[in-house]
């Protein structure tokens, strides 16, 4: 996706292209309490990002309603020191350090990676959510759900 056409799928729900630094220290120094580490590609995500909700394909009609699929970058749902090991966990799948940026309606946890990538993760399950910021909004735009990395294990 060209950042043209990034600023007109994103504009819709609140984007502004010059990014607006709303809350990010706080919230990084906040999830680094309960074990997290922050890296500078998280850190300029959230800081262009931070608050941003898409809704985006797939969608469903229930009772005559269309019902979009959403990503809430916001990564206060993902703040406990449970959900600082799971990440650990899935960055060993993912082979990068993973830093929460938000959550997805499909119950996904979505990671910045430390590699300019990014994730996602369910329960032991790890995807990869698209190869920088456009890829992965192309995705969301296109309703293409991540694909799959793998699986960690209990130790």
């Amino acid at each position: 996706m060209r950042e043209s056409e990034l600023e007109e799928f994103l504009s819709p729900f609140g984007w502004e292209a010059a990014g607006a630094r709303r809350e990010t220290d706080a919230v990084v120094a906040g999830l680094e309490r309960v074990g997290f580490v922050c890296h500078e590609a998280a850190r300029s995500f959230m800081g262009e990002c931070l608050g941003l909700k898409i809704d985006h394909p797939p969608a469903l009609v229930i009772a005559g309603e269309r019902i979009s699929s959403w990503t809430h970058f916001d990564p206060s749902a993902v703040c406990t020191s449970r959900d600082a090991d799971v990440a650990r966990r899935c960055a060993e799948v993912a082979g990068t350090v993973l830093f929460p940026i938000g959550v997805d309606s499909f119950h996904l946890t979505v990671y910045s990676g430390s590699d300019g990538r990014f994730y996602a993760g369910f329960d032991s399950s790890v995807f990869q959510y698209g190869e920088d910021r456009n890829a992965m909004f192309s995705m969301m735009k296109d309703g293409i759900r991540p694909i799959p990395l793998g699986e960690w294990m209990l130790h």
